[in-house]
């Protein structure tokens, strides 16, 4: 997350030899370097929309614009599920979809609240987590996606005013 240009290829291939399970959200889908990500074995990618019409474009499956994905939204996951069947996609939107290979899930108690910079984060941080502990990728994007709701709806205050330390702070009370 966050990475941008800060690391040169050189940086960045050195970063990723490993075998380790990964998360990839944010600039790396703008970046060459998301090929390679796209060979490893554990791997979650978490795109908003507009991430996810530029990696659909760097892997030529299509060139489409925000607005024509979020027509289409699940024939455009099922198709780079097809293309990558070992890959586990987060799309993430009102509805959050969680695909991989054939296997399609949907989380459909999202909440605008998380729809500000720094919520996407929290979601990484949270699937990360579950990774570390052996969660297969699916079930880390799984149950990142479900506990990252659950936090949001739990929050007291207003939605405009969730913030990601607000997140945080309702790991706890879970």
């Amino acid at each position: 997350m966050g990475l941008g240009e800060e690391f040169s290829a050189q940086e960045l291939e050195k970063f990723l030899d490993n075998s380790l399970p990964l998360i990839a959200d944010a600039d790396i889908f703008h970046m060459q370097a998301v090929l390679e990500i796209l060979k490893r074995g554990e791997v979650v990618l978490t795109p908003h929309a507009k991430e996810f019409v530029s990696l659909l474009k760097r892997v030529k499956i299509a060139e489409i614009t925000v607005d024509e994905l979020q027509k289409e939204r699940f024939r455009y996951v099922e198709m780079f599920c097809k293309k990558y069947p070992h890959v586990t996609l987060l799309l993430k939107g009102a509805n959050v979809i969680i695909g991989r290979g054939d296997e399609i899930f949907v989380n459909p108690h999202g909440t605008s609240a998380l729809a500000k910079g720094g919520s996407g984060d929290v979601l990484s941080g949270l699937i990360g987590a579950l990774l570390a502990q052996r969660y297969c990728a699916l079930e880390a994007a799984i149950n990142g996606s479900l506990t990252h709701v659950k936090l949001a709806l739990n929050y007291g205050g207003a939605d405009f005013s969730l913030t990601p330390d607000d997140l945080i702070n309702e790991i706890s009370r879970l």
